[in-house]
């Protein structure tokens, strides 16, 4: 919960930022982050010999956090993603958008991914409503209804521009309905990169 307070505080930050340097003129385009949440057993503390020492952090969960965190990308969320795992954690605290089932660059396993939005108690009428219409669509790609889930991909960006994840999906669907996936397509993506 800390964890994706804290990420989604650093993204309104980022946006106060954003404002200054462009204004300002310090920078030419708007800072950018991207943040991968993943919750899981790992170990740290100071790692090394006498004569390099590192304060660190290991294992497989920080892992797979350091990978959401490229993934992020891949999808055009708004930057920030968490694990399953993590999700479970969160109850109904955060406004989360399910996204796909997928297999991450050193994990075999399907992992579902969640982009985090908004703290629920800071969320708009409008931003639940959308991701409730998500839900909706994602349902319905994930039954290879790619006709229809187009249509609800396309009423999502129709409402929000900057719904930069409805139009990747929107762009899925009309790629399936030209070359269907195969029969036994389970939904689950392999990711090829970190």
């Amino acid at each position: 919960v800390l964890a994706c307070r804290s990420a989604i505080q650093m993204k309104k930050a980022e946006a106060e930022l954003n404002k200054v340097i462009l204004s300002d003129g310090e920078s030419p385009s708007e800072i950018f982050t991207r943040m991968g949440i993943n919750t899981g057993d790992m170990v740290v503390g100071n790692m090394g010999t006498k004569s390099k020492m590192n304060y660190t952090i290991m294992g497989n969960a920080v892992n797979l956090a350091s990978r959401l965190e490229g993934v992020n990308k891949q999808y055009n969320t708004k930057g920030i993603m968490c694990s399953e795992d993590t999700k479970e954690q969160l109850g109904d605290m955060f406004v989360v958008r399910r996204l796909d089932r997928v297999r991450v660059v050193g994990v075999n396993t399907p992992i579902r991914l969640y982009e985090v939005i908004e703290e629920t108690a800071n969320a708009s009428h409008e931003l639940i409503r959308h991701v409730s219409e998500w839900e909706k669509a994602l349902d319905l790609y994930e039954s290879r209804k790619f006709t229809e889930a187009k249509t609800g991909f396309d009423a999502l960006v129709a409402a929000d521009a900057d719904d930069k994840v409805s139009v990747l999906y929107s762009t899925r669907c009309a790629d399936f309905l030209k070359t269907p996936p195969q029969s036994d397509w389970d939904g689950v993506f392999n990711l090829t990169q970190k």
